[in-house]
């Protein structure tokens, strides 16, 4: 029995020698670098044939199920969009192509642009001219304060309405008076004229509806304005000074009112700053462009803080005007034409540069900040961009982590190492967004958008709270040891 066994073994062995070197005949040798010969999907031996029992999905067998029951909780216009270290397909995805309304998560679209076309370096300049030079302190003839499209040009009365907690980033335009006067401005016998015309006249986005401007929440959008385009504004007890009475609004409190043109306004407001400093100015304020074909003359120039630093307060104060006026700057630089299409437009240029094309995508953008409630997007529009090579490292940058800003601290209490989740959060009363990363160890990284909206409610609470919930889960998942941790060989080696 044993010679009997021990030939049948020899046989087997025989068979299988002549069976594998008909099979490499065949197919090929499988080479040291795991290369696949023509034809076939890939090799009998071959590490590939591992992954599905790496993936990290399989850390927690019920890992999509659980998703899925939550999203299954969600109002039928969310969706969710999860990416592996830019892999295809996603891990998860649900509703991915349905159109959702962003809110506040298209400022990332116009951040990024301005990043890409303007760059972090870019700052607004905003200059005084003449048409003749000054000589001995006098200018014979008008001086022109020219808009560079500066949205944080604000006066210390406005600068004192800011909440303690808000970024008070602004560029002080009183400093642009006082480098006249230290030039040796005494006398101006025309007037301060205001010009704003490097962008397009539009006070606020054409395709707001009435609720939107009438809600006196939002500033004016030109290229030269003062304290947002605000003529009034609430003025906090600590920043007036003795018995000085604040005119109330027909309701009793302080209220806002936007400039009926804010060009003249900021002249006005100039020519008080000049004349507080003693200089004379023998004519009113007005507002006009520098006139065509005459030789200008710069006598001060006041630039605005670099883009990398508006970027961080449009981020912490959720900056309406600060991000539309990026908007059409983008336009201004990107085609010569400073409005709100023109900024739109070159967003759909960036955004196809990464792969996403808008008709594909069903992307619709009426404004930079997402406030007009007819842009829509799908949730891949937003991994797509985060996933970028040129963009990816911008946003890991920008985005805080929930170990770093407050508010995504407290929502994502007790979750382990908190400081692995980076991530934009916003949204409107109702619709909520959230998109960015968390990485899950071993050099791997998710990349997240989850977008969900909800008509007739007074609040998104709920939607947040849907939110958490899925950001949360997707924190649990852990990544497993990659094919160059393990470092299989191939069986067999040419």
């Amino acid at each position: 029995m044993p010679v009997l066994l021990l030939a049948v073994a020899f046989a087997a062995l025989l068979g299988s020698n002549y069976l594998n070197d008909q099979l490499h005949e065949n197919l090929g040798e499988v080479a040291t670098d795991d290369s696949v010969p023509p034809g076939v999907g890939t090799p009998l031996v071959s590490t590939r044939r591992l992954t599905p029992l790496l993936a990290p999905s399989l850390t927690e067998p019920d890992f999509f199920d659980t998703l899925d029951g939550i999203m299954a909780a969600a109002p039928s216009s969310a969706c969710v969009h999860v990416t592996l270290d830019d892999r295809a397909p996603p891990l998860y995805e649900s509703n991915a192509s349905i159109q959702v309304m962003p809110s506040e998560a298209f400022l990332l679209l116009t951040l990024a642009t301005a990043h890409k076309e303007l760059g972090p370096d870019h700052a607004y300049s905003t200059s005084v001219l003449s048409v003749v030079p000054m000589e001995d302190g006098v200018v014979n003839g008008d001086i022109y304060i020219v808009g560079g499209g500066d949205p944080l040009l604000l006066t210390p009365e406005f600068v004192a309405t800011l909440d303690e907690g808000e970024n008070r980033l602004h560029t002080p335009i009183e400093q642009l008076a006082q480098d006249l006067v230290d030039d040796g401005l005494a006398l101006v016998t025309g007037a301060v004229v205001g010009d704003a015309t490097r962008y397009d006249d539009l006070l606020y986005v054409g395709s707001w509806p009435p609720n939107i401007i009438e809600s006196q929440n939002i500033g004016t959008l030109l290229a030269l304005q003062f304290d947002d385009g605000w003529v009034q504004f609430p003025v906090p007890d600590s920043a007036v000074e003795g018995e000085e009475a604040v005119e109330e609004t027909t309701e009793g409190t302080v209220g806002y009112q936007a400039a009926e043109n804010p060009p003249f306004y900021a002249a006005a407001l100039f020519d008080d700053m000049l004349e507080a400093r003693d200089v004379v100015i023998r004519r009113s304020p007005r507002s006009e462009a520098v006139p065509e074909g005459e030789e200008a003359y710069t006598l001060a120039t006041i630039e605005s803080a670099p883009l990398s630093e508006h970027y961080q307060q449009i981020l912490d104060n959720r900056d309406i005007e600060t991000t539309e006026l990026l908007l059409k700057e983008i336009g201004q630089v990107t085609s010569g034409t400073g409005s709100t299409r023109a900024g739109s437009r070159a967003v759909e240029t960036v955004l196809a540069g990464v792969g996403v094309d808008v008709d594909e995508f069903q992307v619709l953008q009426f404004d930079g900040s997402g406030l007009d409630p007819a842009n829509v997007a799908t949730c891949p529009v937003f991994t797509a961009l985060f996933d970028s090579d040129e963009f990816s490292p911008f946003f890991h940058e920008l985005l805080p982590t929930a170990a770093e800003d407050t508010s995504l601290q407290t929502r994502f209490a007790g979750v382990e190492s908190p400081e692995r989740i980076r991530a934009f959060s916003g949204g409107s009363s109702n619709g909520t967004a959230m998109i960015g990363y968390i990485d899950i160890g071993r050099g791997q990284e998710m990349t997240f958008a989850f977008i969900a909206n909800q008509q007739d409610v007074s609040d998104n609470q709920a939607l947040r709270e849907l939110e958490d919930r899925i950001v949360r889960h997707l924190a649990t998942l852990r990544a497993k040891p990659s094919l160059d941790d393990i470092g299989l060989e191939p069986l067999r080696v040419s």
